[in-house]
């Protein structure tokens, strides 16, 4: 393994294990999807060889669309502003993988960067997310991790 892929990989662990020990809901309900998706990623690479995107990749499709679903319910329903940020980003991932798969020939590097860069730029969201949290609570104390829902029409 490439050691800058070890390094980014261990980075990645320590920032979904520092959300879903010391971040407040939305940050654990963020960090746990990035640590099952990342094993889950993990099993699938050792038993059908990694990702090459020489083609529309279905499976890193579906992964990247319950990303967005779930960074979206954040969003709207997260009393921050991060998960806007992952949310859009995972937008951008998953329009790479609708791109690829209409426009199957001559993709492989413009797939390759609408899909794994902002997959990237998500944990760093999260890391900045998990921090603004931290400060957050230490200037004010503890406040509302979710917004109230809405009132009754």
């Amino acid at each position: 393994m490439h050691p800058l892929t070890i390094l980014i990989s261990s980075l990645s662990l320590a920032v979904y294990f520092l959300a879903v020990w010391r971040g407040g809901g939305p940050e654990r309900v963020a960090g746990a999807l990035l640590l099952a998706v990342f094993v889950a990623d993990e099993v699938r690479a050792a038993v059908f060889g990694p990702l090459r995107f020489l083609g529309f990749e279905p499976y890193q499709f579906a992964v990247n669309a319950l990303e967005l679903a779930v960074f979206t319910v954040l969003a709207i329903r997260a009393n921050r502003v991060w998960p806007l940020v992952a949310a859009a980003l995972m937008l951008t991932a998953v329009l790479g993988h609708l791109a690829a798969w209409i426009v199957p020939s001559g993709m492989t590097l413009a797939y390759w960067i609408m899909v794994e860069p902002p997959t990237l730029l998500v944990i760093i969201t999260l890391a900045c997310g998990t921090a603004a949290h931290w400060r957050r609570q230490r200037r004010i104390g503890p406040y509302p991790d979710w917004r109230p829902p809405p009132a009754p029409a």
